[in-house]
């Protein structure tokens, strides 16, 4: 006896009810192949593409990243990158709300975006070579105790940010827009990144490859906000107001040398609770971290060089913190290259960024097991406001 049934289907059992006969054999499907698979549970599927700020910024982090740095090849103009512009707000407003491409076969197939998000920014040398304004708070990062930095996963005229909650989808959409730029850019790092996914079902800040909770005690804000500690608000210069300022830091966790250390001393090193996430000396995750707090001996808690610490912000120095756990493969010593892709979403890296920095390079416990390896700075454009709207519209339209 045979049936009829879509490999989908058989190979997948994704949202299909399967009955297996006990005298040799029906098998039924409740899905055709020509159905979309049902969205994933407490997951949007579809992220609004218009605003006065860019989606993928304020937009609750998803499960996967894509991040993609590009130079400009020989001389660039304001007309070229309008074009390219132009061309990709086509390419994104439709892959984000899923709609196919004309010509690619691999977006939206299932007619689900998977919450894609297409966020774009530009670097300062590209400004530069176009004649335009720099602004000052895109001045070159400095350089921090410590960092081992490597050109490949450094710099780059323009960033691409895809993010989304499946990696098929953030790859096909890495070829649409590859493709829509033509010979105008040439990719210059690429790094993928990922997140937890039962966590964040639940609600629950996800772990990194330490077994850390990350993300703690984050930067709350909107994609309706005008102010505060992401959003560029002041009219300086005027094409970046609704825009906001992204520093990458791509960190590797030596993982061989942490996972020697027990868990308490793993501990004193965040500063927090491994299994809870809670400040030490406290019992919840979300609880403030008191800084004040003295041990029975009359020693700090929370030890002076522990990372929690030395990152906690002061006034002015809010960051919308995002990381993506990535993992690249073994290094030719039989080591491991992995650890977090860190972005920080700020209004001003020289007032956030930079002085956090500072202090967690001088003094971070956290520095004896990791090694930031990739650093870029890029002013992220404007929202798309509307349909006769197109990215850096503000800056070379």
């Amino acid at each position: 006896m045979t049936a009829a049934i879509g490999r989908r289907a058989v190979f997948g059992l994704t949202g299909a009810a399967l009955a297996v006969g006990a005298g040799g054999g029906a098998i039924v499907a409740t899905r055709q192949d020509s159905e979309p698979p049902p969205p994933a549970p407490g997951l949007p599927q579809t992220v609004e593409f218009h605003g006065i700020h860019q989606a993928g910024i304020a937009t609750p982090a998803p499960g996967h990243l894509l991040l993609t740095a590009y130079d400009v090849p020989g001389t660039a103009s304001k007309a070229a990158m309008g074009k390219l512009f132009r061309a990709w707000t086509a390419a994104a407003r439709a892959i984000t709300q899923g709609t196919k491409v004309p010509g690619d076969p691999t977006i939206a197939v299932d007619g689900q975006p998977a919450a894609l998000t297409v966020t774009i920014g530009i670097g300062r040398g590209l400004l530069g070579r176009l004649g335009l304004e720099v602004p000052a708070a895109l001045a070159e990062l400095p350089e921090f105790p410590g960092d081992v930095i490597e050109e490949r996963f450094s710099g780059g005229d323009l960033v691409v940010q895809l993010c989304g909650d499946d990696p098929m989808v953030l790859a096909g959409a890495d070829r649409v827009l590859r493709r829509s730029a033509g010979a105008v850019v040439r990719p210059r790092w690429q790094q993928a990144g990922f997140q937890g996914m039962a966590a964040r079902r639940d609600g629950r800040s996800t772990r990194n490859l330490m077994g850390q909770v990350d993300g703690t005690n984050n930067v709350s804000t909107s994609d309706k906000a005008r102010g505060g500690p992401v959003w560029v608000d002041a009219a300086e210069p005027a094409w970046m107001t609704g825009g906001s300022y992204l520093v990458v830091r791509r960190i590797r966790m030596l993982l061989d040398s942490w996972e020697r250390l027990a868990v308490p001393a793993q501990e004193r090193v965040i500063g927090r609770h491994k299994l809870s996430g809670a400040p030490l000396g406290s019992q919840q995750e979300a609880d403030p971290v008191d800084l004040d707090a003295k041990g029975a001996d009359g020693t700090p808690l929370i030890p002076v060089n522990s990372h929690v610490r030395l990152s906690t912000p002061g006034k002015g120095e809010e960051m919308l913190r995002r990381g993506f756990s990535y993992r690249a493969g073994v290094l030719p010593d039989g080591s491991s290259d992995e650890g977090l892709l860190f972005l920080a979403y700020v209004k001003d890296p020289r007032t956030s960024f930079v002085p956090v920095q500072k202090r967690l390079a001088a003094h971070d416990a956290l520095n004896d097991f990791t090694r930031t390896t990739g650093s870029a700075l890029f002013a992220m454009l404007p929202g798309v406001q509307n349909i006769n709207d197109w990215y850096g519209k503000s800056l070379l339209g």
